[in-house]
């Protein structure tokens, strides 16, 4: 998919706690890094390359937001812009300020920037690889809570929504996103909901 190839766009990672959710993304992160050139240089690569045929890795654009490390009431605040949002850090992530500008008035006021927008980023700063980890813990965190920087539950819910939209519609981009499996990791009513 980082490639151009044809594939899945969004992946979606479900295991009880302790499957390995994390530890598989972030072997993708580095894969998706350029510091690999060829498959054949990891371990168990091989399969991969027999999978995928003889490709190089791709050197993908890479945005990482984890629930748990995000405040949604805490904008973060970088030297030449602040993001409000996960759309906003995204942008920034993929796109650096200039990213960022495209989703700017959206993070501003908290409302999903929409999928023709988000497809507009995916495809000027592709290939892109976007690793949402924990998204139910940041989301639980604005169900019925109005007035914080990162916008409201159903906001973040229709940004989810729109930005699966818009990796399906991009040509290189690809959403890996972890889902929890069982009730402890969902939590009450939130996380339900989410």
């Amino acid at each position: 998919r980082l490639t151009g190839q044809p594939g899945d766009p969004v992946v979606q990672v479900q295991t009880a706690f302790g499957g390995g959710k994390t530890h598989s993304m972030l072997a993708l992160y580095h894969l998706a890094g350029g510091e690999i050139s060829k498959l054949s240089g990891i371990v168990g690569g091989e399969r991969i390359a027999e999978e995928v045929g003889d490709i190089d890795p791709p050197e993908a654009n890479r945005a990482v937001l984890v629930g748990q490390a995000l405040n949604p009431a805490d904008p973060r605040v970088y030297d030449d812009c602040t993001t409000r949002t996960l759309w906003g850090e995204l942008a920034y992530q993929l796109g650096g300020v200039d990213g960022y500008r495209l989703v700017e008035n959206a993070d501003i006021n908290g409302v999903n920037p929409g999928s023709d927008t988000l497809v507009e980023l995916l495809e000027g700063f592709g290939p892109c690889l976007i690793i949402i980890d924990e998204l139910v813990a940041y989301a639980r965190n604005l169900y019925r809570t109005d007035n914080l920087p990162a916008g409201t539950f159903d906001s973040v819910m229709s940004f989810v929504q729109s930005l699966t939209e818009a990796v399906r519609r991009s040509t290189d981009s690809l959403l890996v996103i972890s889902i929890p499996q069982s009730r402890i990791e969902i939590g009450g009513e939130g996380g339900r909901a989410a």
